[in-house]
């Protein structure tokens, strides 16, 4: 007992030190843990949610919900006072600028803040060099490398390559399984073909049998010297059969490098010729020029000539090779280094271009921009620009006095003013063959949902446009509505008290929904 008390002193001594033997290395990947950086953490992007937060180039200010709990009416009545004794400014707080071309008959915006905030703020025009966001100089940095970044039109290019490479990939295969399919037919017809084909057990001889027929008897010669002729000539072309076999015989074997598809004639004073051409060395001599290179003696075979002519070739032209491939990247890194130390600046050739409906929609709706002629450099009243779209919705424009109350310009800026109140995004739909296309929040968030026809009630459509129409936009999944417009039969802007407010509310709107029904496609399956 006692000398096992005297271990036990020794055995947790030991133990505390196989403790601390074992806690060190846990230490040491503590602290090769801990020391490593971190990786830097990007700049997070703004979400779209974000960028396009306000629906119209408007700011509001709206009061603080009111809840169930009283003190909600105190930060109620401090909003209301803010706002009371230090408004905000008036709105809209900034007026863009738009040109009026008479030339091209369009207007448009060339400042670039304002191009942006038209467009991050309503979805208003279109970039002229773009698909519908104009993003063309921020497509063209990427290109040439000075910004980093995707785009819309780069992620669709994208899509179309691959599209079209998946479409040749699948002809491919198509190709390759039906020539495969050809060839296993094929092999089946020559085997059933071979199997069909019965071998005789001895061989097929001509019977020799007396000539009986007229014809026969005619052929048959008439003397000695005729029946001698006969004999020499048959015996001329078994001689001539024999020489050919032998020449062709000769040929294939003694000349390594002749064209296996050469084709030797029947005529004997063809062959004769090709013999003495072929092997005669004086002939040789006149067909070959001196300054031809001399072929490889027949003694040694051309595989071996053509692999010893290779590897010297290989051997001198990877040392070359190894020279150009390094003096390549020299010049290429000095040539990175020469453009990154000079500053590329691209100029933006880009304008946000306007339709006459969204141009007057913000002129006289929302009083957000202004409209200048780059004839005059002075900006267009609302009413001489009502005068002057309305003149350009003909071509050619027509005058002042000849305009009536169902203008092109005028039916579809009813229609526009209409969905734009009710808060949806219309859209030119010139695409898909519609007068507007209906976006939910806008072309970035969601696609239209509809596409609108918009129809006077005094003009009639035929059936066979309705139907391609709706076929088109039935292919991409959009629902087609028909907008009948009840124009008034006259009216007078300077008789109108309103003004053009007044005669707008003159216009009815009626919405009908169009749908395609197939029998195939609405069947009831019980």
């Amino acid at each position: 007992m006692a000398e096992l008390q005297n271990q036990l002193p020794d055995q947790s001594v030991t133990s505390s030190a196989a403790a601390t033997t074992s806690a060190e290395p846990t230490t040491d990947v503590s602290s090769l843990t801990t020391s490593t950086p971190a990786r830097p953490s990007k700049p997070r992007q703004p979400s779209i949610h974000e960028i396009y937060k306000q629906p119209a180039p408007l700011r509001t200010f709206p009061f603080p919900t009111l809840t169930g709990n009283p003190l909600s009416l105190i930060h109620l009545a401090a909003a209301w006072l803010s706002q009371v004794f230090a408004p905000p400014p008036a709105e809209p707080s900034v007026v863009h600028t738009a040109f009026w071309d008479h030339e091209t008959r369009s207007i448009s915006v060339t400042d670039e803040e304002s191009m942006a905030a038209l467009w991050q703020q309503g979805f208003y025009g279109k970039g002229n060099l773009s698909r519908s966001e104009p993003n063309w100089l921020k497509r063209e940095k990427i290109r040439q490398g000075v910004a980093q970044g995707k785009v819309s039109e780069a992620n669709t290019d994208k899509r179309r390559e691959d599209r079209i490479r998946a479409k040749w990939e699948r002809a491919r295969l198509e190709q390759e399984a039906l020539e495969q399919r050809r060839l296993e037919e094929s092999r089946l017809l020559a085997a059933a073909a071979a199997a069909a084909v019965v071998q005789p057990s001895t061989p097929a001889s001509i019977p020799m049998l007396p000539p009986t027929g007229p014809m026969e008897l005619l052929a048959l010669p008439n003397s000695n010297v005729e029946l001698a002729a006969y004999i020499r000539a048959s015996r001329s072309e078994e001689s001539l059969d024999e020489s050919g076999q032998s020449v062709n015989d000769t040929g294939s074997s003694g000349n390594d490098d002749a064209e296996s598809n050469t084709t030797v004639s029947s005529d004997p004073a063809e062959l004769k010729r090709r013999k003495s051409v072929r092997f005669s060395p004086k002939v040789e001599s006149t067909v070959f020029q001196h300054t031809d290179p001399p072929s490889p003696p027949r003694s040694v075979s051309s595989s071996s000539l053509k692999a010893e002519n290779s590897l010297a070739t290989n051997g001198v032209t990877a040392l070359e090779t190894d020279s150009s491939l390094s003096a390549l990247h020299a010049s290429q890194k000095a040539a990175a280094e020469a453009l990154a130390t000079v500053e590329v600046t691209v100029v933006n050739k880009e304008h946000l271009q306007l339709a006459p409906e969204e141009a007057f929609f913000l002129v006289f709706a929302l009083g957000a921009l202004k409209v200048v002629d780059t004839a005059t450099q002075a900006v267009i009243p609302t009413r001489d620009l009502l005068t002057l779209l309305r003149q350009h919705s003909y071509f050619p424009p027509r005058m002042p006095q000849t305009l009536q109350p169902d203008d092109p310009f005028l039916v579809n800026y009813v229609v526009y003013h209409h969905f734009r109140s009710l808060g949806w995004v219309p859209r030119p739909g010139v695409k898909f063959g519609v007068d507007w296309l209906l976006y939910m929040r806008g072309p970035v968030f969601d696609h239209a949902e509809y596409g609108l026809l918009v129809l006077p009630a005094n003009k009639r459509m035929a059936w066979h446009q309705l139907m391609g129409v709706n076929r088109v936009l039935s292919k991409v999944f959009k629902s087609l509505v028909l907008v009948y417009v009840d124009v008034p039969s006259s009216f007078s802007l300077e008789q109108r008290e309103g003004g053009f407010a007044a005669v707008l509310k003159e216009y009815k709107l009626r919405e009908v929904m169009v749908k395609r029904w197939s029998s195939n496609r609405n069947r009831d399956v019980k």
